[in-house]
């Protein structure tokens, strides 16, 4: 490592510190007896737990065109072997790399991968020592309570924020959320940041930029990280079986929305079981097993309550002003995926 990198890297240090320590400063609303974060050495020690990740990903991946071949983003440790990111910066990776809080660059494997929360787990092939972060809990949030994003130091600034919302999400990529945190004001390095509270305790993982973070069509920049809570029934299983094995989530291979007020699709996904059955770019969803479709959270939500991955489904769709019936039989993302290929 050079000199000139260290010098820099302290520079940077010595001003997030100040601009961390002005945030922390306001007062703000007692939670507990906990001890809060309010010294310099708080927050070393809290960014000793903050990684950088990187990940290339080969261009035949799934993922590869929606996403790209060049990745990167932030994670947090949270325990001695893993680290807890957003997966989309890793899934399909062929080559992932952590950069250390101390600048050193390790190797990693994608050991975990959830569709359903978003969440990925890391761990390093070389032993390294790693510093954790405790999970604290979602569910306990208000809107008076003070919240910051960290970035790894190199990535971005620090952030104080407030959860400005805890309403649903559905993604046009087969992918719904209960109850998010959306965050206000945006922090541009969100993925794969922690949001921790003033305790250092993690709440959450940043996953994307939304333009209406505190009310649905209301302006208000922000970001929305996935709840830690979310983690918390399926850590075990996905350190151990490198995913979910209860409530997984059947895959059609296809993306839609509902902006016209009928949920059309906009993608099929090749190779996939939309493409397979015979869907097209600008079908329109009528029916699933007779079930009407108003709109993509119904959409998803009726595929999913019909059984598991392999489960036949009757489509009724509109194509070229003519109604079509069509049979899919839904997958595992799982095995959707390009398997990487490690060191």
């Amino acid at each position: 490592m050079n000199t000139t990198y260290w010098f820099s890297k302290i520079i940077l240090l010595r001003f997030l510190i100040t601009i961390f320590l002005f945030l922390i400063s306001f007062p703000n609303i007692l939670l507990s007896d906990q001890k809060k974060i309010s010294t310099e050495e708080d927050i070393r020690k809290i960014y000793q737990s903050i990684v950088k990740i990187d990940s290339i990903v080969p261009p035949d991946a799934r993922t590869a065109k929606a996403l790209g071949t060049i990745r990167g983003g932030n994670g947090v440790v949270i325990d001695d072997k893993h680290i807890l990111t957003i997966g989309y910066i890793v899934v399909e990776a062929e080559t992932i790399t952590i950069t250390l809080p101390n600048g050193g660059v390790v190797p990693a494997e994608l050991i975990g991968y959830d569709h359903t929360t978003g969440f990925g787990i890391l761990k390093t092939i070389l032993p390294s020592k790693l510093s954790s972060l405790k999970i604290g809990d979602s569910d306990n949030l208000n809107k008076e309570e003070t919240l910051y994003v960290l970035p790894y130091l190199t990535e971005g600034a620090p952030s104080a924020v407030k959860m400005v919302s805890r309403r649903s999400f559905t993604g046009w990529w087969e992918y719904f959320l209960d109850k998010p945190i959306y965050t206000h004001p945006m922090n541009s390095s969100f993925a794969g940041s922690a949001l921790i509270n003033e305790f250092g305790e993690i709440l959450g993982i940043g996953s994307l930029y939304v333009s209406d973070a505190a009310a649905k069509g209301i302006p208000s920049p922000g970001n929305l990280f996935v709840p830690i809570n979310d983690l918390k029934p399926i850590l075990d299983d996905l350190i151990a079986n490198g995913k979910r094995t209860s409530d997984v989530k059947p895959y059609m291979g296809l993306t839609s929305n509902d902006d016209t007020g009928k949920v059309m699709i906009t993608r099929v996904n090749d190779d996939g079981p939309a493409a397979k059955a015979g869907f097209m770019e600008n079908d329109i969803i009528l029916k699933v097993n007779k079930i009407n479709i108003p709109d993509t959270e119904n959409f998803y939500k009726t595929v999913w309550s019909q059984g598991g991955p392999g489960t036949l489904l009757d489509f009724e769709i509109e194509r070229n002003n003519q109604i079509i019936s069509l049979k899919l039989t839904t997958m595992d993302r799982n095995d959707f995926f390009v398997k990487p290929k490690y060191y």
